[in-house]
């Protein structure tokens, strides 16, 4: 807890100081006392024997900190040769670092740690993984990351509220946020309620895996992306679900309530014993609270004290985030496993992609809907503005997931993927683009190399600025329909929003619930049957894109509408040929008269309803 008040420099500082300046703090009462090491008796041995046993208590509890910090384990080194020129050679030995252990996959984020076990070999596919596997592997993950994070990053977090120069503590949040989302899409990848909600109950079951191996931040994430709106509003896919399946996520739901300050939380950590992962944003929120509401130090008489009530309350807190420290993982870690789900977990979207998504599954029947994302009941909303994992980083990523991905399913060991091969892992990556777009070189087969650039070209591009439209209000002069609610842009002037680049209409109150990708204009002869003479509208390309009933491969389930989950450039080198025959094209002519037909549906039944009465 002295980082907090004074660094562990002063600190040991400090000790050396009193150890040499021994006679001004007491005196010895012997008499012909020599003050000597042999002198057991003598006062000043004896003080100088606790500033001794301070540091082996230190080194002992704290090895980490002697290993990580130089100018500390230089202090120790001069107070220890100091302690061998007086001869006191027991003292010596008690602040011997030569045993001191290496702490440089602590200190450095790319160092595995020695001490992680590696497993026998398991399926990577997310179809094949049974839940306690994935959750196993998500525990050595969060293992890996948490651990490394020191008191000092939490320390600058406390008092800062922000995640500037704090890389550890950063990449811990993206692990959370990342799982989060990564649950969200993996269902939202498939293509019926049905296995939508199969993909619901195995996270559960993962879930439920969490929770006995007492890992509530992973356990949180999970949760957190299961009761996200993007996955709450899907009415037909949680009709698939059981009663006990929806009792089991509600009960996940209320031990991760925010009620009363987490309290069902805090009762059940507190009753865990041995290994256990606490929630980084609940013991964070503490942190803060406490630092916001008591000083470091109590004005005293004459001297300002340290607060001993803030070290007490502050020693708790830290206990619970640094436990991970100085234990060891119960659990086998699957290196080739771990590398493709960080991968997976770095793939970047962001709530609002998310949610479009989920509008495009199940598109809102009701009013009643939110036209926004909702937050959702357990996701962390403690941390915002985490930016996008870093080039070095997402290589590396790459690299690994790469390597063992073809470790594992290049079977004949020739460097190439088949199609068969890549059907199979490509269900760890919600949305992938099909073979043929990872196949640059079109001989058929996907190399390392190709596998690499789709990967980084995929995290180097963000999806959200595929959604992102340019309106702006336009006064219309021929009949003109929304393309969200199809109906028309009523009024004299003014009548609605348009998009500048691919010049799509909307009504005011549609525009920010437009689930299409933003698509420039093409400049393509006009059509000459077109109904519409209105330039503004032709825009749209003249014509509609409406899809088949679904009846694509693994590598296609995540293409159903306009290309809006596709997630990078990549995929827009998909041969035209392929994207032909997978639709069809409604006519402008035919659009008009659907468009009116369903704004004069409503207008006949409602006089239906009045000659009724």
């Amino acid at each position: 807890m002295h980082k907090w008040f004074v660094s562990s420099q002063e600190l040991a500082e400090h000790l050396v100081e009193l150890y040499l300046g021994v006679e001004d703090h007491t005196e010895c009462d012997l008499t012909f006392c020599s003050h000597t090491p042999t002198e057991t008796a003598c006062s000043l041995q004896t003080l100088k024997a606790k500033v001794c046993h301070v540091f082996r208590y230190w080194i002992r509890t704290f090895p980490f900190h002697f290993d990580l910090d130089k100018r500390l384990k230089t202090i120790v080194e001069r107070f220890g040769q100091i302690l061998e020129t007086e001869g006191n050679t027991n003292f010596s030995e008690l602040i011997d670092l030569s045993k001191v252990p290496s702490y440089d996959w602590m200190r450095c984020m790319s160092v595995r740690n020695p001490s992680i076990r590696h497993s026998r070999k398991v399926s990577l596919v997310f179809d094949h993984l049974k839940p306690e596997e994935l959750a196993e592997q998500l525990t050595c993950l969060e293992y890996k990351v948490f651990r490394r994070i020191n008191f000092t990053d939490f320390k600058n977090y406390a008092l800062t509220a922000t995640l500037k120069d704090n890389p550890k503590l950063e990449r811990s949040i993206v692990l959370f946020n990342g799982l989060s989302q990564w649950v969200q899409c993996m269902v939202l990848n498939r293509t019926t309620p049905a296995q939508r909600a199969e993909v619901i109950v195995k996270f559960i079951n993962v879930a439920q895996k969490l929770r006995s191996l007492q890992n509530f931040n992973t356990l949180m994430a999970v949760v957190g992306g299961l009761t996200h709106s993007a996955l709450a509003r899907l009415n037909k896919t949680n009709s698939c679900l059981s009663s006990d399946t929806q009792k089991l996520l509600m009960e996940l739901t209320e031990l991760l309530s925010t009620n009363n300050n987490f309290s069902n939380y805090r009762r059940e950590y507190q009753q865990c014993i041995g290994f256990r992962v606490p929630i980084l944003g609940v013991h964070l929120k503490d942190l803060i609270s406490l630092h916001t509401a008591l000083t470091d130090k109590v004005d005293g008489a004459t001297t300002s004290l340290i607060h001993f009530r803030k070290m007490v309350q502050l020693y708790q807190i830290f206990k619970e985030l640094t436990c991970l420290q100085n234990e060891n993982l119960p659990l086998d870690a699957n290196m080739d496993l771990i590398n493709t789900l960080r991968l997976s977990l770095d793939m970047h979207y962001t709530e609002d992609n998310i949610y479009e998504l989920s509008l495009a599954r199940e598109p809102r029947s009701s009013l009643s809907a939110p036209a926004t994302p909702t937050k959702p009941v357990v996701f962390a909303d403690w941390v915002a503005g985490i930016s996008p994992p870093d080039a070095e980083t997402i290589n590396k990523h790459v690299h690994n997931m790469v390597e063992a991905v073809f470790k594992n399913y290049d079977h004949d060991k020739d460097g190439f993927i088949c199609n068969a091969e890549f059907e199979a892992i490509a269900g760890n990556f919600p949305f992938i683009d099909s073979f043929c777009v990872l196949d640059a070189d079109k001989d058929g087969m996907i190399s390392k190399t190709e596998m690499k650039t789709y990967f980084i070209r995929a995290n180097c591009h963000s999806l959200r600025s595929s959604f992102k439209h340019d309106f702006h209000e336009k006064t219309y002069f021929q009949p003109t329909f929304c393309i969200h609610c199809t109906g028309l842009l009523w009024g004299l002037i003014k009548q609605g929003w348009k998009c500048k680049d691919c010049a799509i209409n909307v009504h005011k109150h549609c525009k920010d619930m437009v689930v299409m990708e933003c698509r420039p204009k093409l400049n393509s002869p006009r059509r000459h049957d077109s109904v519409f003479n209105d330039s503004e509208y032709s825009g749209y390309s003249s014509k509609q894109r409406m899809f088949h009933s679904p009846r694509h491969s693994k590598s296609h389930q995540g293409t159903q509408t306009d290309s809006d989950l596709i997630f990078s450039d990549s995929a827009k080198a998909l041969n035209q040929s392929t994207v032909i025959r997978e639709e069809f094209y409604e006519e402008q002519s035919l659009l008009y008269d659907r468009l009116l037909k369903s704004e004069e549906e409503p207008c006949i039944e409602e006089e239906i309803q009045l000659e009724k009465r």
